[in-house]
């Protein structure tokens, strides 16, 4: 009788009602919603925390994702300025030897002897440097100091102390001033100043060098602010925290070579010059052999001087390879699924239509697929481009600076890529000692950081012939159980299924037996660089059959009171035990795939889960997309396949959202009902008195 009142009286107490959203509305606040470029209105915030990038990252820049013009502003925004920050310490570096030595040496012929010797004192005792002219050593200060204070502005950016305009008038101006003298600087000296009898020294090359790398720094620059310019990005580094403080430990490397180079100066009584390069051998493991610390006080510098420079180069070879693998990897294969998908989406919209969600599914898999092989050819065509620029470019400069044969200068630079160094061959001219400088602080940790890649990539694609032999043999290697407590898992790992059949009986997961009429998850899975390769597997069960089975749930007593619960009037109105059967599912789903989010971020979910969760989100949201009923949502600009996902843990998150939303119900029509119990428990008092 109660509640046949309350379902009489719900609509005049519209103003309750009212007041009861308002109420609802304060305690469930809606997620805000961060907006991603190319991805329709904004995207939700269930979507932005299963991202395998930061979207941020991408929201910037205003470009279409699927154009090429995205990969290139993106890739300016981002590493222009880790390039600019690694570049800017090393000049310097550099730029002080400039300073330091001479530039100029003349033979002395007072001291004979073989030419090929490895005997590096007397060598070195050939030559006599010649002081330089007082015009070429000032504007050599100058420039040292412009680059040094271009360097800290840097770093005031980076660190977030200084705005951007600033730094960027700052740097450009001082790198440009800095690398114009420094090269009007060595080209009057060779011309004016090198007469026929003296010899350019390795001071002389290092401001070659200085001079290219600071101009090098002012292009990268000027490029970034011109996309500035163009709005192709607002006034920031796009850079991650890791990116920043990579920049921290180039410097922190820089002056360990400086403290380095002086100290090792003074022991092995080089100069700065060469022992700036004795430096570099030693802390990248190469060992030439050409110049040996001979005292006991060398041999103990040189053991805290490697041992602590070593531990720092790994730290940056480590951080370059995170940022090449885990920062562009996803973001350069969002970019290609969404060129397939807008490809397949114009066609679409031209009047190719979609006759089945599976068939849309199925399309948007097959793009997802081919994105992630290009991406993987892409990754190993650039590992070897760069591991053979790097290397036969190298030998050509060597070949020149030090008199060898090609084939020599071939193995030399093999040998040292891979930090071997037999010390057969070693340069030990001013111009291949300057350049071996540059050439293997950029060349020896970056060849780390891509062959560990590559070692990764290769590792990916053997476990994923593994799988398919397994498969093709039928030796079930996916039939390990993670967790043998774990049916539920267990039955996941086996058949790719979450939802199965038997889930949906009153008992619940952990008390029921595994269906065997689901399929496998593999067969639908994604190919991302960071996802697991399978074969082709049976076609996956109806997710309508799991839908309607799991609607056989068990009474929701304790939730509301059973009074409330039990009217048919108000199960007919939407609300109440229909609400109530929706939590449920809703539960059931969420606790299932809490599992798979700490058992394995890397789960892929197959068309039967993915369209059971597509439609319990639709029958419980209240914000339902334009194509989010058709069958082509899964190709539409809707579509979560467009990124690369945490599957398990967007779904939990989706879900989850959805229970927000319900309790928030719930809770507005609890107060509602207490509000009309009150109001007719009055009426009746004043009936009674």
């Amino acid at each position: 009788m109660l509640m046949d009142s309350f379902v009489i009286k719900r609509q005049e107490y519209g103003s309750m009602e009212r007041v009861s959203q308002e109420n609802s509305a304060r305690a469930v606040k809606p997620h805000p919603k961060p907006k991603v470029k190319g991805t329709g209105d904004a995207v939700a915030d269930e979507l932005k925390d299963a991202l395998r990038f930061r979207d941020e990252r991408v929201s910037i820049i205003n470009a279409e994702p699927s154009s090429s013009l995205f990969v290139f502003w993106f890739v300016v925004s981002c590493y222009f300025p880790v390039i600019t920050a690694c570049l800017g310490p090393v000049a310097n570096t550099i730029s002080i030897a400039c300073v330091v030595e001479k530039w100029r040496s003349v033979r002395n012929n007072s001291v004979v002897m073989n030419p090929h010797s490895n005997d590096t004192d007397a060598l070195m005792n050939q030559v006599k440097t010649v002081f330089d002219p007082p015009g070429v050593f000032a504007v050599n200060i100058v420039s040292l100091i412009l680059g040094f204070t271009s360097n800290i502005v840097l770093m005031l950016h980076f660190s977030k102390k200084l705005t951007y305009l600033k730094s960027q008038l700052i740097n450009i101006t001082g790198w440009t001033l800095a690398g114009g003298m420094l090269l009007v600087d060595v080209v009057v000296c060779s011309l004016v100043d090198m007469p026929n009898s003296y010899s350019k020294t390795i001071g002389f090359w290092f401001a070659c060098i200085s001079s290219g790398l600071y101009l090098v720094c002012t292009i990268i620059l000027t490029t970034h602010f011109i996309g500035y310019k163009l709005q192709k990005y607002p006034p920031t580094f796009n850079l991650l925290p890791n990116e920043r403080s990579i920049m921290a430990f180039t410097v922190l490397l820089s002056i360990w070579l400086i403290w380095g180079a002086g100290m090792f100066s003074a022991l092995l009584h080089i100069t700065y010059g060469n022992a700036l390069y004795f430096c570099t051998v030693s802390l990248l493991t190469i060992g030439l052999g050409d110049i040996l610390p001979k005292s006991v006080g060398a041999k103990i510098m040189v053991l805290i001087f490697s041992l602590s420079g070593v531990v720092l180069m790994g730290l940056i070879v480590f951080m370059t390879r995170s940022i090449i693998q885990k920062s562009s990897g996803p973001i350069f294969f969002f970019h290609r699924v969404e060129n397939g998908r807008t490809k397949a989406w114009k066609h679409y919209m031209d009047g190719d239509k979609i006759s089945s969600e599976r068939e849309a599914f199925d399309l948007m898999k097959h793009v997802r697929r081919t994105a992630s092989r290009k991406q993987h050819w892409f990754s190993l065509s650039m590992t070897v481009a760069i591991f053979m620029g790097f290397w036969l470019l190298g030998a050509l400069v060597f070949k020149f600076a030090e008199n060898w044969s090609y084939f020599n200068s071939i193995y030399f630079c093999f040998l040292c890529l891979l930090t071997i160094g037999y010390g057969d061959y070693a340069p030990k001219t001013g111009a291949g000692r300057a350049f071996f400088v540059i050439w293997a602080l950029g060349a020896v940790p970056l060849m780390g950081a891509i062959l560990s890649t590559v070692g990764d990539l290769l590792f990916d694609i053997s476990t994923s012939l593994d799988i398919k032999i397994g498969d093709s043999f039928n030796n079930k290697i996916r039939s390990i159980v993670f967790n043998g407590r774990q049916r539920a898992l267990s039955f996941m790992v086996n058949t790719g299924e979450i939802f199965e059949a038997s889930d949906t009986s009153e008992g619940g997961p952990e008390e029921t037996s595994t269906s065997s009429q689901s399929s496998q998850i593999r067969g639908d899975s994604d190919e991302t660089p960071e996802e697991n390769h399978s074969g082709v597997t049976s076609p996956p069960a109806s997710p309508q059959g799991s839908l309607s089975m799991l609607s056989k749930v068990s009474s929701a007593k304790g939730i509301l009171p059973p009074e409330y619960v039990s009217s048919a009037g108000y199960e007919s109105e939407g609300s109440g035990i229909c609400n109530l059967r929706n939590l449920q599912e809703l539960l059931k789903a969420v606790k299932k795939l809490h599992r798979i989010c700490l058992a394995d971020k890397d789960y892929k979910l197959s068309f039967s889960d993915w369209s059971y969760i597509h439609q319990l989100h639709l029958r419980n949201a209240t914000d339902v997309n334009e194509y989010a009923m058709g069958p082509e949502f899964w190709i539409s600009p809707d579509t979560p396949l467009r990124f690369p996902l945490n599957e398990p843990h967007f779904a939990f998150m989706t879900l989850f959202k959805n229970i927000e939303e319900l309790v928030g119900n719930l809770v507005e029509d609890e107060e509602l009902y207490k509000a009309i119990t009150k109001r007719k428990f009055l009426r009746e008092h004043r009936k009674t008195l």
